[in-house]
């Protein structure tokens, strides 16, 4: 039995696992990563993880995936933005391979989500599977013929920022409309405080007893997508009016997917996805809605299975892809 190393990189805590062929972790660690425009400190971090797991098993590790934020050229083990670690256009593979001197395969962290799911999780034995995280923001990401899709350039997969007609919202990214404005938790929390406040105006003692204000205290401090959600639950209708909105862009954003695509599988994950039948229900009736019918009516939208562990299974698996091909491609393949 085989084992590997799969790190997952995040803005603030890199995690990391050692993992078997069959996606069983038997260690787990994690370290701050927390720090701007300093390469050597985060190279310099993840190799105290990597030796920290090799060093709290008693079986050889013999490769390390890592999922590494923001476009990336994986294939190179090249960050061409790391917005989160203030890295832009910098090598990783280098100095990382020098300081734990073990075969590394790199790639961008929603790519190595989506294929932990795809080895391990909801995705298992599907050829076709597209993996939507719905968190702060949005992203995708594909398996086609059982292979992950790079792109030419590395960054493929931004469903979060397609412009949806009608929505006039302004973006982080600079845009206007983006998906990412409604269908993810900051559009969730953005629309909610919007309702709030044009309801306050109007009818302010019928307002200030709704579930959703309650929830998220009246200055909206503490509002949040999972309050939104819970509201919902409770028959507060300013949050069902909003959760009708991210439900149905989402589920217009799938269809898109699904058109261009032809997945068997799209698999929800974030943590929007932890509502559960309550986002997946109403986004497969959007999608209905919106979707060619010929050809797609298979395609199966389900929830994601392995949460905050899909980014270490799939830098894990990543790993392993690497270490059987160079064994299969035999000593001349060098």
């Amino acid at each position: 039995m085989r084992h590997v190393i799969g790190l997952d990189v995040g803005g603030t805590t890199m995690k990391g696992a050692v993992l078997d062929e069959t996606g069983r972790i038997i260690a787990r660690g994690s370290r701050e990563t927390g720090l701007h425009k300093s390469l050597p400190l985060v190279i310099e971090r993840m190799a105290a993880l990597v030796e920290e797991l090799k060093n709290s098993v008693d079986v050889p590790v013999e490769a390390v995936g890592v999922g590494f934020p923001g476009p990336f050229d994986g294939p190179n083990g090249f960050s061409i933005h790391s917005p989160n670690l203030g890295l832009k256009q910098v090598d990783v593979r280098t100095p990382l391979a020098e300081a734990i001197r073990l075969p590394l395969a790199f790639e961008n962290d929603l790519r190595t989500a989506t294929l932990g799911e795809a080895v391990f999780g909801a995705g298992k034995g599907v050829r076709h599977m597209t993996f939507i995280p719905i968190g702060t923001g949005i992203g995708m990401g594909n398996i086609i013929e059982g292979q992950l899709l790079r792109g030419a350039f590395g960054i493929s997969g931004e469903l979060g920022h397609v412009t949806v007609p009608g929505n006039s919202a302004v973006c982080n990214c600079g845009k206007v409309g983006c998906v990412e404005t409604v269908a993810s938790a900051a559009g969730i929390v953005r629309l909610a405080k919007e309702r709030l406040r044009r309801a306050l105006a109007e009818i302010t003692q019928e307002v200030e007893r709704l579930p959703l204000v309650q929830l998220a205290g009246k200055d909206f401090a503490q509002l949040t997508a999972h309050a939104v959600a819970k509201a919902v639950l409770q028959g507060d209708p300013v949050a069902a009016e909003v959760w009708k909105e991210v439900c149905e862009v989402t589920g217009w954003a799938v269809a898109l997917v699904i058109n261009l695509f032809n997945p068997q599988m799209v698999v929800i994950g974030g943590g929007v996805s932890e509502a559960g039948d309550l986002l997946l229900d109403p986004v497969r009736q959007s999608v209905e809605r919106h979707v060619m019918k010929a050809g797609h009516e298979k395609t199966q939208i389900v929830r994601a299975s392995l949460g905050a562990d899909a980014g270490m299974l799939g830098a894990g698996a990543l790993a392993l892809q690497d270490i059987r091909s160079a064994s299969s491609a035999g000593p001349l393949a060098k």
